[in-house]
């Protein structure tokens, strides 16, 4: 079945199966291991402006390669071409990723839960990919937060504080990194725990403990006061809280608190020295026994740029002088110490501004300097959070005022002495609104299994996820997904060929060791001869026996020396046969890579014609669209035109009616007033005509008479 979802949500589905790779999935070639990073390097990075890595780093420099042949690809192009390259290769990806997530989502099997729930926390990770620690849905977590702080002490991650839809959260939590189980530490004044102690050694009934607050945030009796922004560092089995945002007003000077897991105590001693100002979202970088802080923002929310140093073994605070150009003032950065002399500052803000510029302390010369940045571009960030592996600098979450910053940024610092330049990757992203994509994110590290934990945070919604990630070693800790697993597994195979050419060279070394016995031997003979030992033994007639026995120890010397010699030689012979059955091999994987990579080049090439072919063709049927748009446009012009027209001479018509209207009734009314004069005219028609009968009768009734008289009247 295929995926019936648009672009991009199907390129993100696909990305999403290729990384996690579920139940079912094909064993992916090395060639489209390549091809698929790097389409999907383009698809969420855009082209590859990055340097090129250290030619010596064959998968460093294999990947960067992949991702640089694609050019100017579009983003489009690239996450069409990502879907169909997973569909050659695999065309029920869209099931299986189904039925994973499914099963995710319905928590599997009680017994792959119950196996899933009981492993140790370092277990759980998954090299080179972020996964969520599961745990079961009935048990205890904290609270969603962000702006907490986190240390690891012992065999958990303690988690103090924080700030929840603006209230200040007093609760301190542990996880076990045994059981993966969350538990609330319910801490105590000092003194009350002592009387704590002292009632139960009476036998009486034990006073009520402060609560922490259990995430409520009120602080009510809790003796850790409601805090977020505050920085806590793990020393001599204690945890140093410095300073804070708190509901508190007045309090002009830092403050300092320490938590004692052990016996459930929190105080707060008297620091000696320069106290700085009261401050939160600072940095706490802890070098020696000392803590250097830096920056942060006051009470007022004014971001600062000073730097304080706290000696926890005397609690003495104490102001350095420093040169150079100190950084702009600043809070939610990030910091950290390189060998143990060096602290490095990333990024952080004010109200209005993110930088994602880099500041190098000098603790030793008390000097900054401001490294050159190389590598990955790097958006401007504050809120997020760091830690080192080695000369891997880590860092996630953070956000810009704009959205939160889903890549994993890893700075390799180890030209940062010598050349005073870092070197920015981007290892992996996740989605805009994943966990790991928040400001105010907590970040710890494991070092034995090099595993990061990520919890809390803010994007959007609060967070309270417990995220891990086991960062792949050597050449391969820039890596991410199924490259991180094949280069790790290329590290430990040269790890293992070290081990084996370094005992085979252990072997001929044993041969010389047991020869030395001997060789101080001959020349101990040659004195006791030189100091008259043979004379003697002539004295007392015993001196042939003397020649008699240096043949034998001759010869019972010759024994061990060829036995020794023997060892060695058949020593030599096998470290040299197994030296080159391993160089056999290893350039059999030379070139076994050297023929994947060439197949992954013309792969790319193909892709990038393809691609090419597809911009063409795109480019073409866009030119006739424009075309025809134009075509349209034009026609639809004419048609406006003539419609203009035909409403105007539909006015003048509309007009030439009207007047013809009022001409037509201007008549109607002639023609009324016409009937009227007819009438009349009828009327003295009548009279006339009435008056002439009238006289015609009267001259017919006067005869002859009246003729004449009327004839007489009328001459």
């Amino acid at each position: 079945m295929a995926c019936p979802l648009s672009y991009p949500d199907k390129f993100h589905a696909a990305a999403r199966f290729w990384q996690l790779q579920p139940p079912g999935t094909k064993a992916f070639s090395q060639e489209n291991q390549l091809l698929l990073y790097a389409l999907n390097q383009q698809a969420t990075h855009g082209p590859n402006t990055t340097s090129r890595p250290w030619g010596w780093n064959t998968v460093e420099a294999t990947k960067w390669q992949g991702w640089k042949e694609l050019g100017k690809m579009s983003t489009m192009e690239a996450m069409r071409l990502f879907v169909k390259s997973l569909d050659e290769e695999q065309a029920d990806w869209w099931p299986l990723l189904q039925a994973a997530e499914a099963k995710v989502a319905a928590g599997g099997s009680a017994a792959a839960e119950a196996a899933a729930t009981t492993r140790p926390v370092p277990e759980r990770s998954v090299l080179g990919l972020w996964t969520q620690l599961e745990m079961p849905a009935a048990d205890k977590k904290p609270a969603p937060r962000y702006e907490a702080a986190a240390a690891v002490l012992g065999n958990a991650v303690y988690v103090l504080g924080g700030n929840y839809g603006g209230r200040y959260l007093s609760d301190v939590w542990a996880l076990d990194l045994t059981s993966g189980t969350w538990s609330a530490l319910q801490l105590a004044r000092p003194a009350q725990a002592e009387a704590e102690a002292e009632a139960q050694a009476d036998g009486g009934a034990a006073p009520a403990p402060a609560p922490v607050g259990g995430g409520s945030g009120s602080g009510s009796g809790s003796a850790f006061p409601p805090t977020a922004g505050h920085t806590v560092t793990a020393w001599n089995d204690k945890l140093y809280v410095l300073g804070g945002h708190t509901k508190v007003k007045g309090s002009a000077a830092m403050a300092l608190r320490v938590v004692d897991p052990a016996a459930r105590t929190v105080s707060e001693p008297t620091a000696a020295g320069s106290v700085p100002p009261a401050r939160g979202g600072h940095t706490a970088t802890l070098i020696g026994d000392k803590v250097w802080v830096f920056g942060g923002e006051d009470g007022s929310r004014r971001p600062l740029a000073d730097v304080h140093v706290l000696d926890l073994a005397s609690l003495t605070w104490s102001t350095p002088q420093l040169s150079g150009k100190a950084p702009p003032p600043r809070s939610a950065s990030c910091a950290t110490v390189y060998q143990d002399r060096y602290l490095v500052a990333f990024g952080g803000g004010s109200v209005a501004t993110c930088y994602s510029d880099v500041h190098v302390l000098d603790t030793h010369t008390l000097a900054w300097a401001q490294p050159a940045q190389a590598g990955a571009k790097v958006s401007p960030r504050a809120g997020h959070s760091g830690a080192v592996l080695g000369d891997i600098w880590y860092i996630v979450g953070g956000g810009n005022n704009v959205k939160g910053c889903a890549d994993l940024l890893a700075a390799d610092l180890a030209a940062l002495p010598t050349s005073n330049t870092l070197t920015w990757h981007v290892v992996t992203s996740v989605a805009i609104r994943d966990p790991l994509s928040s400001e105010g994110i907590s970040l710890v590290m494991l070092p034995q299994p090099r595993v990061l934990v990520a919890f809390g945070g803010y994007n959007g919604k609060y967070q309270n996820a417990v995220s891990l990630f086991r960062a792949p070693l050597g050449s391969a800790a820039l890596l991410a997904g199924p490259l991180a697993s094949a280069a790790s597994a290329v590290e430990e195979r040269k790890a293992a060929v070290a081990a084996q050419t370094g005992g085979a060279a252990a072997a001929p070394a044993a041969a010389p060791a047991a020869a030395a016995p001997e060789q101080v031997a001959a020349p101990a003979a040659k004195a006791a001869k030189a100091n008259g030992a043979a004379p003697a033994a002539a004295a007392s007639g015993k001196a042939p026996a003397a020649p008699a026995a240096a043949p034998q120890a001759a010869q019972g010397g010759k024994a061990p020396a060829a036995a020794a010699g023997s060892a060695a030689a058949s020593a030599d012979q096998g470290a040299a046969a197994s030296s080159a059955a391993l160089v056999s091999e290893l350039r059999g994987q030379v070139s076994e890579l050297r023929g994947q990579l060439e197949g992954a080049r013309r792969e790319a090439e193909s892709a990038i014609r393809e691609s090419a072919a597809a911009k063409e063709g795109a480019a073409h049927e866009l030119a006739l669209l424009r075309k025809q748009l134009a075509t349209a446009q034009g026609a639809l012009a004419e048609a406006n035109k003539a419609l203009e027209e035909t409403r105007a001479a539909l006015g003048s018509e509309q007009a030439k009616v009207l007047k013809l209207e009022a001409q037509s009734a201007e008549l109607q009314a002639k023609l009324s007033s016409m009937s009227e004069l007819e009438r009349e005219l009828d009327k003295y028609r009548r009279a006339a005509r009435e008056a002439a009968e009238k006289e015609a009768a009267a001259k017919k009734s006067s005869g002859l008479w009246g003729y004449i008289a009327g004839s007489g009247s009328s001459s």
